[in-house]
């Protein structure tokens, strides 16, 4: 009996050190500082739906002013509204069934401080937020307010031509009551088409305007530096021409497995020509073509010699020849061409790589060059440019086309387009590129 009281009396005195250990322990915490909330309101949701809203300029000094927008036509005298305020606070009045013919000031008070809140309900008309075709391809519209409010809204969409959107499908976002047509159902695009957004009596009407775009592809020829202008094209140099032209090795060639075509006439006086001259219609291209694109890798070499060429482009339609050429400058070995000296000069050096692209229109006489793919084309050709010749042709031809100039010149590769005049934008050369499977 003695040892189980003494148990327990040992047992007791462990309970009350414990005790007196964890009431100890108690006394010696601190209770952190309360954070202060501001007074304010977060989120105000009426007849069950979230509204934006937006503090504005003070209308009462010291009275914060909060808008909600609501469509025009909904009753602002019955709203049923719940308000979501600071964090431990308290709301005065509280939300629910509220007249907002006049605002409505709300108090606001939190564990920091108590502000008055004025909040005010705006009509505007219904409006679509968002418009987005969903089949057969998935397009978001662009949706343009009219700056004059004069209710011409549009909705604008680009889309690829060739796709049949006579059964499309779409859905919307909007601020009203309903659209037409349903969103569930479809819409022919290939008509004029209108979305109307609604609320009670009001409505804003929405014209779909449509622009088609054109993928372009290429379908023209890639003649790589790999092989001589008479293997891609038999007949491109006449026999006494062909050896001015010949395969050799670099190592920056981008194309034809490291080799480049290179054309050295530097004796003029004894041999005019030396052009090599494809025909389109021999490689495969329309015959006739009403615009042309050619794309030119090439690279100079000096020799100081008087009117020396590194890069020369022909192209002939029908009468017309439209040329381009990069010259020794007599000075320092820059390049200056049949543009103006200063528009070219400074950016180009001809003994490197570049890449010219020159675009010529035959049913308006327009021609650009755009140098190593440049968005935007050399500025205004000189007349020089353009010349008119004694026999119809319609060929590209490269070298020394003019017969009055010594010629030193590597090309890494030449691309043929008879579809269009297309600049990088329409036509970009690594999409060109995408397609070379080497020289056939």
């Amino acid at each position: 009996m003695k040892i189980k009281l003494n148990y327990i009396a040992a047992l007791g005195a462990l309970l009350i050190a414990m005790f007196v250990f964890i009431t100890a322990c108690e006394e010696e915490k601190t209770v952190p500082p309360l954070v202060p909330v501001k007074a304010e309101i977060k989120q105000i949701i009426i007849n069950n739906s979230v509204y934006v809203i937006e503090y504005r300029d003070k209308v009462v000094e010291d009275m914060d002013t909060v808008v909600i927008i609501v469509p025009q036509g909904t009753d602002i005298t019955n709203l049923d509204v719940d308000i979501l305020y600071s964090y431990f606070g308290s709301i005065d009045p509280l939300p629910g069934i509220t007249d907002f013919s006049n605002p409505v000031i709300y108090t606001i008070t939190s564990n920091f401080e108590t502000r008055d809140v004025m909040v005010m309900v705006q009509q505007v008309p219904p409006s679509l937020t968002s418009f987005l075709i969903t089949s057969p391809v998935e397009l978001v519209g662009k949706i343009v307010r009219d700056s004059l409010g004069l209710g011409n809204d549009t909705i604008k969409l680009s889309i690829r031509e060739g796709i049949d959107v006579s059964n499309a499908t779409f859905s919307v976002n909007f601020f009203g009551e309903s659209v037409i047509p349903d969103p569930a159902g479809k819409i022919d695009l290939t008509k004029d088409t209108v979305i109307i957004v609604t609320n009670k009596e009001f409505q804003s009407t929405y014209v779909i305007d449509i622009e088609y775009y054109k993928v372009i592809e290429f379908t023209g020829v890639i003649f790589d530096g790999s092989m001589h202008p008479n293997s891609f094209l038999p007949g491109a140099i006449n026999a006494e021409d062909s050896a001015f032209f010949s395969v050799e090795d670099d190592a920056f060639a981008t194309l034809g497995g490291g080799k480049v075509a290179r054309f050295i006439n530097l004796d003029y006086t004894g041999n005019t020509t030396g052009s090599a001259s494809f025909d389109f219609a021999k490689l495969g291209l329309d015959a006739n073509p009403e615009a042309v694109t050619v794309i030119i890798r090439g690279k100079g070499y000096a020799t100081h010699v008087t009117d020396h060429r590194y890069v020369e482009i022909n192209v002939q339609m029908d009468l017309w020849r439209y040329q381009f050429w990069v010259t020794d400058d007599g000075l320092d070995g820059s390049g200056y061409s049949n543009l103006p000296y200063e528009d070219i000069a400074a950016g180009l050096d001809p003994l490197q790589w570049n890449t010219y692209r020159l675009t010529a229109n035959y049913i308006t006489g327009e021609v650009k060059i755009y140098l190593n793919e440049a968005k935007d084309p050399i500025p205004e050709m000189m007349p020089l440019f353009m010349e008119p010749r004694s026999d119809p042709a319609w060929k590209f031809s490269f070298g020394d086309g003019s017969g009055g100039n010594s010629y030193d010149g590597s090309y890494d590769y030449v691309i043929i387009e008879t579809g269009g005049a297309y600049s990088p934008d329409d036509l970009s050369l690594e999409k060109i590129l995408a397609t070379y499977q080497g020289t056939k």
